[in-house]
């Protein structure tokens, strides 16, 4: 893939990510957890904005962020209104930092275990991208679980 490749694709999957989000019912659901379901929707995108902003913006763009991943899953961070504020914002940084991308077959320029030995740019942006799929998937099937009424959460 090319930068307008990457710029495209996180732009569409991040606003599928916010559209899910949008989708609920009621703000109060995004931090159910239902039975056999280890984790609410709500944690589950505090997690991607955790995880984007550590391995995309702070290190491609320079986007100061200090991680705690922790929290991420165990404390509510955002209230359901700046949680969407927040994927709004990380949606405009991540589009930012992939414009400054001068060569995407450079060495990633942060050292990340068990992911893979010599990593480039663009294997870290398709590995992030499957990622970021794989949680709004679970938050879309989260959402579709527990919604119950036909109308979204009034913003």
């Amino acid at each position: 893939m090319n930068q307008n490749d990457y710029i495209h694709i996180y732009d569409r999957d991040l606003q599928r990510l916010i559209t899910e989000m949008e989708a609920y019912v009621q703000a109060e659901e995004i931090w159910l957890v239902a039975p056999m379901i280890s984790n609410s929707a709500g944690h589950l995108a505090q997690h991607l904005i955790g995880n984007l902003k550590t391995f995309v913006t702070e290190p491609l763009a320079g986007f100061p962020y200090v991680r705690d991943r922790d929290a991420e899953f165990n404390s509510r961070r955002f209230s359901y209104e700046e949680l969407l504020k927040e994927l709004y914002a990380l949606k405009a940084e991540v589009i930012e930092s992939i414009k400054q991308i001068d060569d995407l077959q450079a060495p990633y320029p942060k050292l990340i275990k068990d992911v893979y030995e010599g990593q480039t740019i663009d294997f870290m942006l398709c590995h992030l991208l499957a990622h970021l799929a794989y949680h709004t998937g679970q938050i879309n099937y989260h959402r579709r679980l527990l919604s119950t009424a036909a109308t979204p959460v009034q913003k």
